[in-house]
């Protein structure tokens, strides 16, 4: 299916998923700076946890937007 074709809200999905995955690679890239050493313990695990429930949402979006393609597909297939 054309990207141009495909229904408003799994545009918004495929967005959502490109705007996760630039906020996962920046909190990736900040574990490798000497600001992080610096912080509480705590606020570490916390981030840590963040970053792993962000990857989690990020497979289940990629699912989502699959599911909703072929379902965006198969309607319009049964339309032709």
């Amino acid at each position: 299916m054309d990207k141009k074709n495909e229904p408003d809200y799994i545009k918004r999905m495929h967005e959502e998923l490109d705007m996760l995955c630039l906020r996962i690679e920046k909190l990736k890239a900040f574990y490798n700076t000497r600001y992080m050493r610096r912080l509480p313990e705590f606020t570490c695990y916390l981030l840590k946890k963040q970053l792993k429930q962000m990857k989690a949402y990020r497979e289940t979006l990629k699912l989502r937007i699959k599911y909703e393609e072929s379902e965006a597909k198969e309607h319009e297939d049964a339309s032709h």
